[in-house]
């Protein structure tokens, strides 16, 4: 073979010695995407948003899709978002975890009703809603006759929370007997309720009494009563006079208690249960009812939950040890299963899902559990020992165009590893770091915060400009010494009409700007100087200013015996001359740029290239 020719590129194989890899396969394949056998460089990102906290561990873009606006929420914890659970077009309510405190939030309170400043959320609630501790005070008043009734008293509070009204558990119960029908009863002493100034907006207190039949009792509705959310104190007392016939619904919330404190992990499944977890309990709330979570749901493993996933109606529960399915469409009715796998999660935030099932990092690999898969799937890419320099430990792993991301750190290196799902994989590398990851939902976009900067940047973005990507071949051992003296790539080179048409649009919106600026001329950058919904809050008439395009280049590196002999740098078609040197029979090629590269071939001279 005394010519070379590099094509149908492929990615790396940690556990296959260089010598031993395919033709196509290499020794580092570096920001390409290979999907097409072609070197096709990613986009570079583009920053999105600077962070208000210091170090941002988690981020949640809330939409309000009624103004066409949005907010980027920042915790300083590895926290876990969901939206509300119940279709909503006006509050835009989501729910959050973070080991400390399960939260609540809506548009409103996150951004101050669209005029607060970052870092968001600006306020929150609790997400749970507390009973009562104490029972009513019961005093009958009037009453005439021999029939008389025994009845039992609980009031339940109620939590405002934008649109929707959510109810606590009852209080204990209270009892007075021998009521009469015409009797009425002053029902009183209410307990405090929990304040604003705790997390809490309960605004009122509704009165539920007994009534038994020959097959059943039942708490029935009766009447409600404000509360001042400040102070939690009740308006007063009620005065009972409603017939058996006109009491109203029973009541809803026997069994409701708040989540546990420690709650984390927080995820949607179907039917609008959220799930989370603790120690080795596993919770659940009521469907479309994400403030209330009955102790009777909860379930346990028998190890440590490090996360959660969901793949249809099925939770898996990554723990320090096996991992376990939950299957169920209620959460009173679910079933539990210890999956015959030992293979422990390792990493929190890798855990992620995809149309396969889920994936997480364990010691000895990417795990995929889903139907008709339970197993280590990056088995053919790493044995445990090459899969341990990547620092399991440290992956954040996110879906994106059918492709595993994984950013890891070791040491001082922080990069990705992305890995194809549904196909043989083939192994990649991109040269970027991040520390919390968010995919909106409505454009399967992917949004990273930085660890250098602590700033949000959207992945693949950029519409004009490439990374600049590195891929090395594998160790070619020729039959016979050789020496190579021409090569030539194939390219994609015009990937723009007009380069310096295009900069030059750059340079005049610069100048523009410039000019607006300098005349003085009023920005309408400041709320109430538009019109209401004529301009994004703190927008301008300044334009956006496009990146500018940055020169297609290809350069090829080759290697002899381990030792740099050739350099050649491409910009078109046109063959380049190899510089002199000896003959050899190990040979190595490493190419870098940041246009899309179809092939690379080099041979010992031009009529010999011609008829590669």
């Amino acid at each position: 073979m005394p010519f070379l020719k590099l094509e149908g590129f492929s990615g790396i194989s940690p556990r296959t010695g260089p010598a031993l890899l395919a033709p196509n396969q290499a020794q580092v394949a570096k920001n390409v995407k290979l999907q097409s056998g072609e070197l096709r460089p990613w986009r570079k990102s583009m920053l999105t948003y600077q962070c208000g906290l210091a170090d941002t561990h988690s981020i949640y873009r809330l939409e309000n899709t009624a103004i066409g606006s949005s907010a980027w929420l920042e915790f300083a914890l590895d926290t876990d978002v969901v939206p509300s659970p119940v279709a909503d077009v006006s509050d835009f309510r989501v729910y959050y975890t973070d080991g400390t405190a399960p939260k609540k939030t809506n548009w409103n309170l996150a951004t101050t009703s669209g005029t607060g400043t970052k870092p968001f959320p600006n306020a929150a609630y609790n997400m749970g809603v507390p009973g009562p501790a104490a029972a009513p005070t019961l005093a009958k008043v009037g009453g005439s006759g021999i029939i008389h009734e025994d009845r039992a008293y609980v009031y339940t509070y109620i939590s405002t929370f934008g649109s929707v009204l959510e109810e606590s558990a009852p209080s204990p119960a209270a009892t007075i007997l021998s009521v009469e029908p015409d009797a009425s009863v002053t029902v009183s002493a209410f307990s405090t309720a929990p304040t604003t100034a705790a997390g809490y907006n309960i605004t009122a207190i509704r009165i539920y009494r007994s009534v038994t039949s020959a097959t059943s009792a039942q708490y029935l509705y009766v009447g409600t009563v404000t509360v001042n959310p400040a102070t939690g104190a009740a308006s007063g007392s009620f005065s009972d006079t409603v017939a058996a016939a006109n009491l109203g619904v029973a009541l809803p919330s026997l069994y409701y208690t708040p989540p546990p404190a420690t709650l984390q992990g927080l995820i949607a499944m179907p039917n609008g249960i959220l799930a989370g977890f603790t120690g080795n309990q596993v919770w659940f709330s009521e469907p479309y009812l994400p403030h209330a979570w009955p102790v009777a749901y909860m379930m346990t493993v028998g190890a440590p939950i490090v996360g959660l996933g969901v793949f249809g109606q099925t939770l898996v529960v990554c723990t320090t040890q096996n991992p376990y399915l939950i299957t169920g469409s209620q959460p009173g009715a679910m079933t539990q299963e210890k999956v015959p796998l030992p293979e422990p999660c390792v990493a929190k935030k890798s855990i992620t899902s995809d149309q396969f099932g889920v994936l997480y990092a364990s010691p000895n690999g990417l795990v995929s559990i889903a139907p008709g898969t339970q197993d280590v799937i990056s088995r053919a890419l790493f044995t445990r020992d090459e899969w341990q320099t990547y620092s399991p430990t440290s992956i954040v792993g996110v879906i994106y165009q059918n492709m595993y991301i994984g950013f890891y750190q070791t040491g001082t290196t922080k990069s990705a590893l992305i890995i194809m799902r549904g196909d043989t994989p083939p192994l990649v590398t991109l040269d970027l770091a991040s520390q919390a990851i968010f995919v909106a939902k409505t454009s399967a976009n992917v949004y990273y915060v930085s660890p250098i900067d602590n700033a949000i940047y959207q992945l693949d973005a950029d519409p004009v400009n490439n990374t600049y990507y590195e891929w090395m071949s594998k160790t070619f051992i020729l039959p016979e010494p050789t020496n190579y003296a021409i090569a030539k790539v194939q390219a994609d080179w015009d990937y723009m009409d007009d380069t310096t048409a295009y900069n030059a649009l750059v340079a005049s919106i610069t100048a523009s700007n410039q000019a607006i600026w300098a005349a003085g001329t009023p920005l309408k950058s400041t709320v109430n100087s538009v019109t209401l919904n004529g301009m994004q809050v703190n927008g301008s008439i300044l334009a956006n200013i496009p990146p500018q395009a940055e020169t297609r280049v290809v350069q090829a590196f080759v290697y002899a015996n381990d030792t740099l002999i050739a350099t050649a740098g491409f910009t078109g078609q046109e063959p380049i001359r190899l510089p002199a040197s000896q003959k050899e029979y190990i040979y190595e090629v490493r190419l870098t740029g940041n246009a899309p590269l179809r092939s690379f071939s080099m041979a010992t001279s031009i009529g010999e290239l011609r008829q590669v």
